[in-house]
């Protein structure tokens, strides 16, 4: 997976949903000077290759009114791969989706939050926004194709009780619409894992018939037996030095194992630390299964 280096162009009306978070903010943006400091020191920093990679990311990035002195500013930087984290409507107009592309810009990361619109619209609180977004997708992947740009688009759906049940048909439009990566970023705290896992699981499957990668952030190797491979670098960073392990495991090779009897905090180790209580619980459900 190719690491960015994520800058905020401004905070609110992310694409999220409103069951879990309450209605959107209102859009609030930072100022291009102090945005392009930020990508030149984001650059100047970079330590590994391949890069230095940049996502402009928070607010919707076609709503910010410099947009392409950002873009310029990215450049100027010498940033070898700019990414914008968009919710993809605005690339319906081809003047948008044809500009992006001639200025640089080759990834996109589109979020999504179904692969429904009695999902998607219900839960971001905008009626017909799943169609627009997904036109203006085809809409960037259609003129990159005409112009001969390899270009990649990461589908995030972040995932919650709320839409964990349409998983695999965010897989699966996700494909449709020209991603070649889907990102399952699990965000719900109070999302029940073992309930949720028949569904990431069908999620992946679903990625895998049709040969695009599905990556699973926020659930532990030891829970996702067998689809150890699709977790992220995210998780996987954390397993370090082996602790004494749960019980015999076929992930010990991998997972950095915990205690018996651990806290929510060393379990959080496996997970985003917002995530500890749930996952605590998951873990030492899963730990007693296997026991017996």
């Amino acid at each position: 997976m190719i690491r960015f280096a994520d800058v905020a162009v401004g905070s609110g009306d992310e694409v999220r949903c409103s069951r879990c978070h309450g209605e959107s903010q209102s859009v609030s943006y930072r100022s291009a000077s102090e945005i392009a400091a930020e990508i030149a020191m984001a650059c100047e920093l970079w330590d590994e290759p391949p890069g230095p990679n940049v996502a402009l990311t928070g607010a919707e990035p076609f709503g910010h009114p410099e947009l392409p002195a950002l873009v310029g500013a990215a450049v100027d930087a010498h940033c070898r791969r700019l990414c914008l984290e968009t919710d993809a409507v605005a690339l319906r107009s081809s003047q948008n989706a044809g500009g992006s592309l001639m200025a640089g810009v080759r990834h996109l990361r589109w979020t999504i939050l179904g692969g429904t619109p009695g999902v998607h619209d219900v839960l971001l609180g905008t009626p017909g926004a799943l169609d627009l977004s997904v036109e203006g997708v085809r809409s960037f992947r259609s003129i990159a194709a005409e112009e001969s740009i390899p270009v990649s688009v990461t589908t995030v759906v972040p995932v919650c009780r709320h839409n964990v049940h349409d998983l695999p048909a965010a897989a699966g439009l996700a494909v449709d619409a020209g991603a070649d990566r889907v990102l399952l970023r699990v965000e719900d705290g109070g999302l029940d894992l073992a309930a949720a896992l028949p569904w990431i699981v069908a999620a992946c499957d679903t990625g895998v018939v049709n040969g695009v990668w599905v990556e699973v952030e926020g659930v532990p190797f030891c829970l996702l037996a067998g689809y150890d491979l699709h977790l992220s670098d995210a998780v996987r960073e954390r397993a370090g030095a082996k602790q004494p392990i749960c019980v015999e495991c076929p992930l010990d090779s991998v997972c950095a194992g915990v205690p018996a009897g651990a806290s929510a905090d060393q379990l959080a180790m496996l997970s985003p630390p917002s995530f500890a209580e749930t996952l605590a619980v998951s873990v030492l459900r899963a730990r007693a299964t296997r026991a017996e």
